[in-house]
């Protein structure tokens, strides 16, 4: 007998962005205006966050308002952090119930799937 599994729907749109080194208020700019472009509504946005060494507190502010902004679109956010720092700053900064954290690239599409905004 075949196991039953979870299948993503994948008539969604769906973005996976892999961000590296700082998410800081040096870098947040860059990154706000390279999110807006993905436009949409009701996609998927999954931030692969395993390779940022510092997140300071704009970092953070970018993070939760983008987070806000996928949602009232109709979205959904998630973050990759095989590593667990970014996890670490979001428990410090009180948000780990805020932005939905997974493990790997797959665990969240499998997480945001189940989801609804």
């Amino acid at each position: 007998m075949a196991e039953r599994r979870q299948v993503p729907d994948f008539q969604r749109k769906w973005t996976v962005l892999a961000l590296r080194g700082s998410l800081d208020d040096a870098t947040v700019d860059q990154i706000e205006r390279e999110i807006r472009q993905l436009g949409g509504t009701g996609g998927r946005l999954i931030l692969e966050v395993s390779h940022v060494h510092f997140l300071d507190d704009f970092g953070v502010d970018v993070l939760v308002l983008l987070a806000h902004h996928v949602r009232r679109q109709g979205g959904l956010m998630a973050l990759v952090d095989q590593r667990g720092s970014i996890c670490r700053v979001l428990g410090e900064a009180g948000l780990e119930g805020l932005l939905p954290l997974f493990a790997t690239v797959a665990e969240a599409v499998i997480g945001l799937s189940e989801e609804s905004p």
